[in-house]
């Protein structure tokens, strides 16, 4: 198969899109031919081999402009100046997804995101005897923020063969735009999660793990905790990289709030922090589906995380953790301070589902099942 997406990991320590390898990797496992097409980003080889998965980053640019697909926030970096090249972009994708076809002959071209990689999917499959998928995932739904984007989003979503989504609250969205039938398939934990167990240490520091932007809700978390007595007050670590850094920083000092900002992390590093935990925290404003609180649950520690997105499926309201409303520091500073540790052994049950066997073995007959229409 061919896949297509605004971004891949370099290596198995990249913090880029890690699921999309997992995603992959999966596939591999399960005896497909995988390769991905991706733009190109400054210092990564134009093409290279991944754990087995073949990656080809196409140039669309000046080397010094070629940064969209730099920081894992496409819809973002798309903005002002650098928006002249999203068109550039998407042409020379469209054209290497058609090449690479040509050569494998793929059963289907996956694409991720409805933009790029699933209007690349869908426009490629015009001019190559292939289907295409489109995977819905978080941002697809702010990107369709205008009568434009919204009607390009339906457009692309009826092209495609087929349509997934990460969550059932994705695949609902997907649903109204485009009055057809989305299928739920999240993406697959890494075997770096529930590789290995220990029991939750109650002076441990809570933990929340994602990109520093708003759409995280890691300033509602700061303001959580700092309502919490100070004897009683946690430490609090927060994995990842993005604009919001000194600002979180900032807003820790002046709350006297004990954090440490530990960056972007491998996932054999950031599963180790899950089990440094006392339990994790996940206060988004906005998801996809949440593959953090996925993540966290089956190294078996409880997740407080917010009702939006993917989220509610993951977490068992006082069995596995607790469902907050996202914003509301107040009950999730009261939320902190009543979770039962124990709740985590309920966590690796529940997130079963998302092994890279399962991942595969779906896709395959959803492949198969493509082919024999």
């Amino acid at each position: 198969m061919v896949l297509c997406a605004p971004g891949f990991p370099s290596s198995r320590d990249d913090s880029d899109k890690p699921f999309l390898l997992n995603h992959a990797l999966a596939l591999v496992s399960a005896g497909s031919d995988v390769t991905v097409v991706c733009p190109a980003v400054p210092g990564l080889p134009s093409r290279q081999t991944v754990e087995g998965v073949e990656v080809v980053r196409v140039r669309y640019a000046p080397r010094r402009f070629e940064t969209l697909a730099a920081t894992g926030s496409m819809y973002r970096e798309a903005r002002g100046l650098q928006s002249v090249f999203v068109l550039p972009m998407i042409l020379t994708l469209i054209l290497r997804v058609i090449l690479e076809s040509r050569k494998k002959k793929p059963l289907v071209v996956h694409g991720h995101w409805w933009v790029p990689g699933g209007f690349v999917a869908v426009v490629a499959n015009f001019f190559v005897k292939t289907h295409s998928v489109v995977h819905l995932h978080g941002s697809d739904s702010v990107v369709a923020n205008n009568s434009v984007m919204r009607w390009l989003a339906r457009w692309v979503m009826r092209s495609a063969t087929s349509c997934l989504a990460v969550s059932d609250a994705l695949a609902e969205w997907g649903c109204e735009v485009s009055s057809r039938d989305v299928e739920v398939c999240p993406m697959p934990i890494a075997e770096e999660f529930g590789r290995r167990r220990k029991i939750p240490p109650p002076d441990g520091p809570i933990v929340g793990v994602g990109r520093l932007v708003r759409e995280k809700g890691f300033d509602t978390l700061l303001r959580a905790v700092a309502q919490i007595e100070i004897a009683d007050r946690p430490k609090l670590v927060i994995i990842g990289e993005g604009e919001e850094r000194e600002a979180l920083v900032y807003e820790a000092d002046s709350l006297g709030v004990d954090l440490l900002l530990v960056g972007s992390l491998s996932p054999e590093k950031v599963a180790d922090w899950y089990l440094e935990a006392r339990f994790v925290v996940v206060p988004s404003r906005r998801e996809g589906f949440g593959l953090v609180a996925a993540e966290a649950a089956a190294c078996g520690r409880a997740v407080v995380g917010t009702r939006v997105g993917g989220l509610p499926e993951l977490i068992e309201h006082k069995v596995s953790g607790l469902l907050v409303e996202a914003d509301d520091e107040d009950e999730l500073s009261e939320a902190i301070g009543s979770v039962e540790l124990n709740w985590g052994s309920a966590g690796p049950e529940r997130v079963v589902w998302l092994s890279k066997e399962r991942h595969a073995q779906y896709l395959i007959s959803l492949y198969s099942r493509l082919d024999s229409r």
